[in-house]
């Protein structure tokens, strides 16, 4: 195929070689972009530059960040862009305490922002960061429906009750919650002198699946999100692996769609937050999916059909929700459905059967 025309900007997406982040870079280069990506080694990228990204090579442009949290680690790969869209976190999950999380999560995501006030020039005009629904939603509050005007206070409390007893999965909701109030208290304090000023926003996704644009080369690298797609389709487990969260879960390719518009514009964006998530995506609803698309592959488990989802995986009746509008209305469309974004992961999968 043939790369489109450049149209002369140039975008920086952090942490390039990540699942969100990859498919950001595609739809950016599509769009005429000159993409920016930084990871953590010059080469851990590659895999995109010959695979996903291969006809766009002569806008891409790599940034190797070995430590993020450094203070000015990203002061020269800002410098000239347009954007950022920070997507890239620090976070390690065989970490244990909040000093491990949070402080590190926050350091991130307000290093990149300084550095863009202070280096990228004044031709930038967006500063996108991926959050997350952990930011958003409240355990503790059921039935309830979240909507951008929420803030997870629970987690953050709760871990610090706990203490060093915190779980894992706590202190990274917490994380979440504290790096994005982060950024908007950085906002608050440097609006007046921002000149030129740009456009702060944040994406709110719920948990993402959909067809990675650069699969990985074996399946034991796939991210988070997608293995228990992977343990139910290749008959890894042979029981229903359990729900990632709240299973609220959003396409890939929408999660893309809404940063590059954020990025877009600047001024409809700026200050807002955009809650993703599509409805309820349980394992068991993507294996009673998997099993009818593929009734040769017995390997896939069976559990409970049609149990513990809704009929068109909404949102259970007396359960938590969440109100996506805002971002629909950006995109101008619906989100993918839950069955399209399984099965469309499915055939990417097949490769490692």
């Amino acid at each position: 195929m043939s790369s489109p025309t450049s149209n002369g900007k140039v975008v920086l997406v952090s942490g390039i070689n990540g699942y969100i982040a990859s498919a950001i870079g595609l739809d950016l280069l599509k769009k005429g972009y000159t993409l920016r990506g930084t990871s953590r080694s010059a080469h851990s990228a590659d895999a995109l530059l010959k695979g996903a990204y291969k006809d766009y090579v002569d806008r891409v442009q790599m940034v190797s960040v070995p430590n993020m949290t450094m203070p000015g680690a990203f002061d020269e790969a800002v410098k000239g862009v347009t954007a950022v869209i920070h997507t890239a976190s620090p976070i390690d999950f065989s970490l244990k305490s909040w000093n491990d999380f949070v402080p590190v999560a926050v350091a991130g995501a307000v290093g990149i922002l300084l550095s863009a006030y202070k280096h990228a020039g004044p031709q930038l005009e967006s500063f996108v960061v991926t959050s997350s629904v952990a930011a958003i939603i409240d355990p503790s509050k059921k039935p309830y429906d979240f909507s951008e005007a929420d803030w997870n206070t629970y987690s953050g409390a709760k871990a610090k009750e706990l203490g060093d007893a915190a779980p894992s999965g706590l202190l990274y909701q917490a994380s979440k919650a504290e790096a994005e109030r982060a950024i908007w208290a950085f906002r608050d304090e440097y609006k007046i002198r921002m000149k030129p000023s740009f456009s702060i926003s944040a994406v709110n996704p719920g948990v993402v699946v959909g067809p990675p644009v650069q699969p990985p080369p074996t399946a034991s690298a796939l991210n988070e999100t997608l293995r228990p797609t992977w343990a139910v389709f290749s008959g890894a487990s042979t029981t229903i692996p359990p729900a990632i969260g709240s299973a609220s879960y959003v396409d890939v390719r929408d999660v893309a769609a809404i940063h590059v518009w954020c990025a877009e514009h600047p001024v409809e964006s700026n200050g807002q937050r955009y809650l993703m998530a599509n409805g309820r995506g349980t394992p068991q609803a993507a294996a009673d999916i998997l099993r009818e698309a593929y009734p040769y592959r017995k390997e896939i488990p069976v559990g409970e059909p049609g149990s513990d989802y809704e009929e068109g995986y909404g949102w259970p009746k007396d359960g938590q929700s969440f109100d996506s509008a805002k971002a629909k209305k950006a995109l101008g469309r619906e989100f993918v459905l839950y069955d399209q974004s399984i099965l469309d992961t499915a055939k990417v999968f097949e490769r490692y059967l």
